[in-house]
């Protein structure tokens, strides 16, 4: 482990290798676990003004349970989730392509222009996983048996897992911290190679 100001990172986050690779396991990470993605706060009050924007790229099944439960619930560790599609695990936000891959509608919204926001930042940022302890933030490698080609991918193109989630770190956290991450990384990779 090591902190960058109030947040504790995963060494894996440096040593181990990701680049998603969708046309392999068709973005089951949407369609699989045992409760929605984490919301915050101000996501849920998002995804309730720009709702109808979303809408487009909806089955009728899960704008229904939509209308029923809201834009988010809370789960049974109480906290703020996309609702799932009835007793399934598949995300309400879900859409699939004729091949059968699952996508985001709310990514999808936001790329064509229509909601000025992207997908939860939770999804954005997988694998890593993010929990609050009061004032500090922990950051970990989340490693799930779906994303083997997504880590086989990753070996070959020699991208760390931080690396690949450039654009979300940033989204999430800001430039500088991105750029602490990177300093970071370079004093590991020479303090490993010292230790050769």
């Amino acid at each position: 482990m090591l902190q960058i100001d109030d947040k504790i990172i995963s060494l894996d986050l440096f040593k181990e290798y990701f680049t998603c690779n969708i046309s392999e396991c068709k973005g089951s990470c949407c369609v699989c676990g045992d409760s929605g993605a984490p919301l915050e706060d101000e996501e849920k009050s998002l995804l309730e003004t720009y709702i109808g924007k979303i809408e487009p790229y909806l089955a009728s099944e899960a704008l229904e349970i939509i209308e029923k439960q809201g834009v988010a619930i809370i789960d049974s560790d109480s906290e703020l989730v996309t609702p799932l599609l009835g007793d399934s695990e598949e995300c309400v936000y879900s859409y699939f392509l004729d091949d059968g891959t699952c996508l985001c509608a709310i990514e999808k919204a936001f790329s064509n222009g229509d909601i000025p926001f992207n997908k939860p930042v939770s999804c954005h940022l997988y694998p890593i996983r993010i929990k609050n302890f009061g004032d500090i933030t922990a950051l970990n490698y989340d490693r799930w048996s779906i994303c083997t080609s997504a880590r086989e991918q990753g070996a070959t193109n020699g991208q760390p897992v931080f690396r690949f989630l450039k654009t979300p770190l940033i989204r999430k956290f800001g430039e500088n911290f991105y750029k602490s991450m990177e300093d970071a990384y370079s004093q590991w990779i020479k303090s490993e190679t010292e230790n050769i």
